[in-house]
């Protein structure tokens, strides 16, 4: 007799911060929303450093960071992602690892280890928009490298994933 082990489908509703990579109608909202505060913050503080750049200036190169911000908040959902897949795997049989991973998912403040992972996700998608900002700042060759790591961290700051620390329960 031929024994396969099978995967069981465990999760068949996602965490709320998942939802947020597959195309929907919270796209309309957060896409923009993104981008308007991304073009705010880097306006704001680039006309501070340099006053005489236009907003032509800023309405061509705002795209560059937004994206990469959307590039760093994936990371940290991956990042979120990790102990679901593979804890639940190679762990399944211990209820302290199940726990922290559906607590993860779904019950996030029921858990302390779980809101500390997730405060971790949220500062590490932050750290890499600090770090992807930075760069992009100063490939555009107008900000000293003191001006670009200024502003690279309100960015960081300001439009680190924040999302991801809102209770799942509030959606389901």
């Amino acid at each position: 007799m031929n024994s396969k082990k099978g995967v069981t489908l465990y999760n068949l509703i996602f965490p709320v911060w998942i939802l947020l990579w597959f195309p929907s109608w919270l796209w309309l909202i957060i896409i923009p929303a993104n981008y308007i505060i991304d073009r705010l913050i880097f306006t704001i503080l680039g006309k501070h450093y340099k006053p005489e750049l236009t907003n032509d200036f800023y309405r061509n190169n705002t795209w560059k960071l937004f994206l990469r911000g959307f590039g760093a908040d994936f990371i940290g959902m991956l990042f979120l992602l990790v102990p679901t897949i593979i804890l639940d795997t190679v762990f399944d049989s211990v209820s302290a690892v199940r726990n922290f991973t559906h607590d993860l998912q779904y019950n996030l403040y029921n858990n302390p280890l779980a809101v500390i992972y997730t405060l971790i996700a949220v500062a590490l998608a932050g750290l890499l928009i600090f770090l992807f900002d930075r760069r992009a700042l100063r490939k555009m060759g107008v900000f000293t490298e003191e001006q670009a790591k200024k502003i690279a961290l309100f960015m960081a700051i300001f439009t680190a994933p924040y999302l991801y620390l809102l209770p799942p329960s509030l959606f389901y």
